[in-house]
């Protein structure tokens, strides 16, 4: 959204075609449009077409994919299609149409394009990925103060945890949160508190409600060894208790 905000405003990209690829064809019915030309062709990306074709460089990608199915659907079942040749489009494709076109065909691979775009817009330092530095974020730790990891696909700092513990001589108790975790996660965090360990909550996404006494535990613990440290793992969302955010 931030390189859409920026090259909106350069007029390097026009705020319409930014509504067409936030919305796509969300808001078309199958049965009022311009039939698909081949069952190949799921529902939702055909109405993605039909609403790209709003955008000056798309007005006539329906009539393409009419022309050349054949094409179309070899780049479709690509394995990695926004680094293969679009079919018509290749030569007069800007990085945002390109995220457009990949976006409307397999949504799937949106983020990765949308990498692409952002490092042409705004450069290449935008899309790198900076390595976790967990001694840095526990030296900035205090006993009131959980060092909350936000879990994507593919990353999971549990290890690097683990190994931290074990160059700092710490014992880590853990647990995946889930259905009655909770009984096992009250009674680490009261030995832990008490004798200076590290209590390790997993996936608490799937025990939100436990993260609320969590925090008012926390608030209203007195005294917390020294040593003790709260680590929590969940993926975004919404319910997410904000005052752990916040302490």
């Amino acid at each position: 959204m931030l390189t859409n905000k920026v090259l909106v405003s350069a007029g390097s990209v026009r705020m319409e075609d930014v509504d067409v690829f936030l919305k796509g064809g969300g808001a078309l019915d199958i049965n009022s449009v311009r039939r698909k030309p081949k069952e190949w062709i799921p529902d939702m990306v055909w109405l993605n077409i039909v609403a790209l074709s709003n955008m000056d460089a798309f007005r006539d990608i329906a009539d393409s994919v009419f022309r050349n199915d054949g094409l179309w659907r070899q780049w479709y079942d690509q394995e990695a299609p926004e680094m293969a040749k679009v079919p018509d489009y290749e030569e007069r494709l800007t990085k945002f149409e390109r995220m457009c076109v990949v976006k409307a065909f397999r949504e799937d691979r949106t983020l990765v394009a949308a990498a692409d775009y952002i490092a042409d817009g705004l450069g290449p330092r935008f899309v790198e990925s900076v390595p976790l530095d967990m001694n840095g974020a526990w030296e900035e730790s205090h006993p009131k103060c959980p060092l909350i990891c936000l879990l994507s696909p593919g990353a999971d700092p549990t290890k690097l945890i683990e190994e931290l513990a074990k160059k700092k001589k710490m014992k880590v108790l853990g647990v995946s949160m889930g259905q009655g975790q909770e009984i096992i996660a009250r009674r680490y965090m009261a030995t832990a508190t008490l004798e200076g360990q590290w209590v390790l909550l997993q996936n608490t996404h799937l025990g939100l409600a436990y993260l609320t006494e969590v925090e008012q535990f926390l608030v209203k613990a007195e005294e917390l060894h020294e040593d003790f440290r709260l680590w929590i793992t969940a993926e975004p969302h919404p319910q997410f208790p904000i005052g752990l955010l916040q302490m």
